[in-house]
């Protein structure tokens, strides 16, 4: 090895590892691309839907220190197939079972759930709708605590909220206020509160 490069290594050291030679291009990383997630287009098809059959009684919602009541509308289940006057060939009246339990652990619709974070295990987070673990259509409706003055606008952050899935033509809602430790499940639904039936139709939830 020649005096020249003995001095030279001596007075500047070890070159570093990885560096590009000047004048060398550089490799540029690619930019990291968006997760795309599909939106969850839900809907509940079958061969009955429920329909408006009357008037009913006024639901009370409370808990967690919020209280709120509204007027209901009384559901019946009719066949999609129709006679020839466009009568439905079938109809059926909900029989309604309703149960108060822990959240930590309930049944909805033939299936256990573990927890209210189960009924949506994927969230389309642009609309209603979300998957349970089964991989199930859950409508989810939810409604803010009221709020009397700014002070509420400013810090009142919890929720009314409903869960529902339909399976072989009936419906099933998993009720909870913020703050309270159990869920309130509605097999076989009969009475629905207006804004939930009202949003359920603009959904199109029940459209073939």
């Amino acid at each position: 090895m020649a005096l020249k490069d003995i001095l030279g290594r001596l007075f500047h050291g070890k070159a570093p590892q990885n560096v590009p030679a000047e004048g060398a291009d550089t490799v540029q990383p690619r930019p990291t691309e968006p997760v795309q997630t599909e939106p969850i287009r839900g809907s509940w098809a079958g061969d009955m839907v429920p329909r408006e059959a009357g008037r009913g009684k006024s639901i009370e919602r409370s808990g967690g220190g919020g209280y709120m009541s509204g007027s209901s509308v009384r559901l019946e289940w009719v066949s999609r197939e129709t006679d020839a006057d466009g009568q439905p060939l079938r109809t059926r009246t909900p029989k309604a079972l309703t149960v108060t339990v822990p959240e930590v652990g309930f049944l909805a619709a033939g299936r256990p759930y573990a927890s209210r974070a189960q009924l949506t295990a994927r969230k389309d987070p642009h609309g209603p709708w979300a998957k349970d673990v089964y991989g199930r259509d859950v409508l989810v409706l939810a409604e803010r605590f009221p709020c009397f003055d700014s002070s509420d606008l400013l810090y009142e952050d919890r929720y009314f909220r409903w869960y529902f899935l339909c399976r072989d033509g009936k419906l099933t809602c998993v009720y909870h206020t913020d703050d309270t430790p159990t869920v309130t499940v509605t097999e076989d639904v009969h009475e629905l509160e207006n804004q939930c039936w009202r949003q359920m139709k603009e959904y199109g939830c029940f459209d073939a």
